[in-house]
């Protein structure tokens, strides 16, 4: 009866010394430096302006960012550096000319806030103006807040709305951050 208790207790000891390290690991993260990677997805719903809008080629939109469901986590802000295709007479975005000219394509800083900070990627896209389709590649450039020192790509399918003012679209994709802290603050945001 006594090896039976001994061997209980034993077996408790380790298991509660287990649970402690582990815990201690996931409140400080991964101790070798790596950065903590998560899929993230979300939507978003913006309006392009003109007002104020700080882009060479007159490209700017602001919006707001969504979880799944419709709660307004944050808000979306971009300004377009070039673009390319017929919205500037050329016959197509690549040659041979073989894409009609109602194909464009923009490149630009996209930046998603959030209230623990600011998400900044490098935002290439195509869009498809006769079918009111796009998609973009986000290559994160880092941000602020929980969102320093960021990493990871994430991209982004939607529409065009019908009156031309905007789009929707969905997110979807995987952001490194440098500790556990900020990849649970940031999984609040972007569920996956």
């Amino acid at each position: 009866m006594r090896s039976v208790r001994m061997k209980t207790a034993v077996g408790s000891s380790v298991l509660m010394a287990a649970m402690a390290l582990s815990a201690t690991s996931w409140a400080h993260g991964p101790s070798n430096g790596e950065p903590v990677c998560q899929s993230i997805s979300a939507s978003l719903r913006a309006t392009f302006f003109a007002e104020g809008c700080e882009s060479a080629v007159g490209l700017c939109t602001a919006g707001e960012l969504t979880q799944r469901g419709g709660r307004v986590v944050g808000s979306t802000y971009y300004v377009a550096d070039g673009i390319g295709g017929g919205v500037i007479g050329e016959d197509s975005v690549v040659f041979p000319p073989v894409e009609p000219a109602t194909t464009w394509t923009y490149a630009g800083v996209l930046s998603l806030i959030t209230p623990y900070g600011e998400l900044q990627s490098s935002d290439a896209g195509i869009l498809d103006n006769a079918a009111g389709i796009f998609t973009e590649l986000n290559r994160v450039q880092g941000g602020t807040g929980i969102f320093e020192g960021a990493s990871g790509t994430f991209y982004i399918n939607g529409t065009t709305l019908a009156d031309g003012s905007g789009f929707e679209a969905e997110i979807t994709g995987e952001v490194c951050v440098t500790n556990w802290w900020s990849a649970m603050k940031m999984r609040r945001v972007f569920l996956p």
